[in-house]
């Protein structure tokens, strides 16, 4: 005998779903005139200059740079600091480089990155004032560098067997050669600084 079984079928409840979507996208759009629209370049977070602070902005200022004498000892934590950097050049310029001898006696390998013009260059001799950034070398590049240079390192003097310390002489010599840091100067700072105009005498 068959079976008959009588089912009732399903709503369709897709209008119901779309219209809840409609009815969800309406509202945040909606929402927009009220909260305002996030995605809205003109309102989007400025910075810097775009703040237009005006002129209760407060004024940067320059970076100042640390004197090469008051520095005792360069430390890994100094690299990228400013030094400015006074003394007599002690090698011929080469390769956009050149030995510099600080008044403490301490010499330092000055580098001019990117390489200035030829007529900055020119200019470079006797004594030497300027500002640059403190960089690591290596001591193999340093070793090229004295050698294009034609700067002479002192040597420690051949011991009595293998493994001997040089004397305490010859180290406080070899302290003045700094032979694990250089200074990168700006082809900027080789321009003439404008000399400060006298001030007027008190009446």
């Amino acid at each position: 005998m068959a079976d008959i079984r009588l089912a009732q079928p399903r709503a369709n409840r897709l209008w119901l779903y779309v219209g809840v979507l409609a009815a969800l996208g309406f509202i945040l759009w909606a929402s927009a005139f009220v909260v305002g629209d996030a995605t809205n370049p003109a309102e989007a977070p400025k910075v810097g200059a775009q703040m237009d602070f005006g002129e209760e902005r407060t004024p940067v200022l320059p970076a100042q740079a640390t004197p090469f004498q008051s520095m005792e000892s360069l430390q890994t934590r100094d690299l990228g600091r400013l030094i400015r950097l006074t003394g007599a050049v002690e090698s011929r310029v080469a390769g956009n480089a050149v030995w510099v001898r600080s008044p403490g006696g301490r010499r330092i390998l000055v580098r001019f990155e990117p390489p200035p013009s030829p007529e900055a260059l020119r200019r470079i001799g006797g004594s030497i004032e300027v500002d640059g950034y403190l960089e690591k070398i290596s001591e193999a590049e340093f070793e090229v560098w004295m050698d294009t240079l034609g700067v002479r390192i002192p040597r420690p003097p051949p011991g009595r067997k293998f493994g001997d310390l040089p004397e305490a002489s010859f180290a406080r010599v070899d302290s003045l050669f700094i032979k694990n840091f250089y200074i990168s100067v700006r082809p900027e700072a080789l321009e003439p600084r404008p000399r400060e105009e006298p001030a007027e005498a008190s009446k």
